[in-house]
């Protein structure tokens, strides 16, 4: 097998494979036709997670399942103001002392009869209990509907605060990429000067150090970057992290804007939050429950019609003659039952269907005041994160400033690798601070955009 060895942007033949034009060509044609999903899939947008996420979470998927089953219960109860209808057929063989209906007189012969019927009915009137369990069964529909919305937020958020965790550890690790990469050109200065006797060689000793340390935190900056992804990837249902890679906004900066007050959020929330829309149709269907339990009350007044014949082998008439001409009857009437007594049982029903219509009043307030609460908690936040970001910006300009100070003394010898070592930190410190504050606050910011039904996007 041939193998060769790449270095500088050098290659060097170490079998007797040579890397020829004609293998280059191939490879760059096998690039060219790989699928679009190949490429785009490493530059996964907030918006493509949202979206990956949401079409491959098991919940949402029995959300709609569940969706599609009050859906054909809707359907249903409309079919059931159609009329009944059923046909009956029947044909036996008679031995021995046996009744003939023609003449109503008892015979011990062998003979054959058949019958033949179908009959239909369908409610005038019953309390209006279907109507009611219509509107009923539509607004158990909507109600279900809204839990798939419901389910779709959740996701959504999950997703954003997912997302938003990635890059801040991207951040976070150029931060400390930075940071190295500045020790090392110190590192590299400070071996010139002490080759020329400008500097102690434990001044070397004291950046070497700091560079050891700055490498372990940046191990652990790209541990917790390599986290991130993994947990991003399982929120989306993603099978493989290694094709996850997010595409990093080309400008990210916190635009100054006002705050919605918490009664603004509010008032826009109830007119979009699932769980308020769910918990409403729910209140609904149930009064018209209710509705329906009380129906029972009232008689019942169905219209019904029949149709039938028969055929008996005794009578002296061919089969089909019987059944056409001599023996058809019909009828048409309508019968009215009235409920009397049942045990007190609907009295029982009615009693618990106002009961959970009162516990249904009770579980929307609930829902209302739950949410009042979290979107006064969220804008409060999200004051105190835009009060915390700007702070950390400023003492990222103090630090900034004390660690040029420091540095321009530090080559001129007035301080020692130790106090340049301690602003340097301080520094780090600041703007790994000032990382964290800034997509704190822009999470904030999401979650009462989330309670306003506003698209997530960054």
């Amino acid at each position: 097998m041939a193998q060769f060895m790449v270095q500088r942007g050098k290659t060097y033949k170490t079998g007797s494979m040579k890397l020829t034009r004609h293998f280059i060509i191939f490879i760059a044609a096998i690039l060219l036709f790989l699928p679009a999903g190949a490429v785009s899939q490493r530059n996964w947008t907030l918006e493509k997670c949202i979206d990956y996420a949401l079409e491959h979470n098991i919940n949402i998927k029995r959300q709609k399942v569940e969706a599609e089953k009050a859906t054909n219960n809707h359907k249903q109860s409309k079919r059931n103001l159609l009329p009944s209808a059923s046909a009956y057929a029947s044909h036996s063989f008679n031995f021995g002392r046996s009744l003939n209906e023609d003449t109503y007189e008892y015979v011990n012969e062998r003979f054959q009869v058949g019958n033949m019927s179908a009959q239909s009915e369908v409610a005038l009137f019953n309390g209006r209990e279907n109507i009611n369990t219509i509107k009923m069964r539509k607004f158990e529909m909507l109600a279900q509907l809204e839990r798939i919305e419901e389910a779709r937020y959740d996701v959504t958020m999950n997703v954003v605060t997912y997302y938003l965790m990635v890059l801040s550890s991207i951040e976070q690790k150029n931060i400390r990429e930075e940071q190295l990469a500045v020790t090392m050109d110190q590192i590299d200065q400070i071996r010139e000067q002490i080759e020329v006797g400008k500097k102690a060689k434990g001044e070397l000793l004291e950046i070497k150090a700091q560079a050891a340390n700055e490498k372990a935190e940046l191990t652990r900056a790209r541990n917790d970057l390599a986290m991130a992804y993994v947990d991003l990837a399982q929120i989306m249902n993603l099978d493989s992290v290694e094709t996850l890679q997010v595409k990093i906004p080309e400008s990210l900066q916190v635009k100054e804007q006002s705050i919605n007050n918490t009664e603004a959020v509010y008032s826009r929330a109830l007119e979009t939050f699932p769980s308020i829309q769910k918990a409403e149709y729910e209140l609904e269907g149930i009064k018209k429950y209710l509705s329906v339990t009380k129906g029972r009350f009232y008689p019942e007044l169905t219209l019904g019609a029949r149709l039938q014949s028969y055929y008996n082998e005794l009578v002296p008439s061919p089969y089909i003659k019987q059944l056409q001409d001599i023996n058809v009857q019909g009828g048409v009437g309508v019968t009215l039952r009235i409920p009397l007594f049942n045990k007190f049982n609907q009295y029982t029903q009615v009693a618990n269907a106002r009961l959970d219509v009162k516990n249904s009043q009770l579980g929307l307030q609930e829902q209302k005041q739950n949410l009042y609460k979290n979107i006064q908690k969220a804008r409060n936040e999200a004051v105190a994160a835009h009060e915390n970001y700007q702070a950390n910006l400023e003492a990222v300009d103090s630090y900034e400033e004390a660690f040029k100070y420091a540095e321009e003394k530090y080559e001129v010898g007035l301080v020692n690798a130790v106090e340049y070592r301690i602003a340097k930190n301080d520094l780090s410190r600041a703007r790994s601070n000032a990382a964290n504050a800034k997509y704190s606050y822009i999470f904030k910011l999401k979650i009462l955009e989330f309670y306003m039904g506003k698209a997530m996007s960054i």
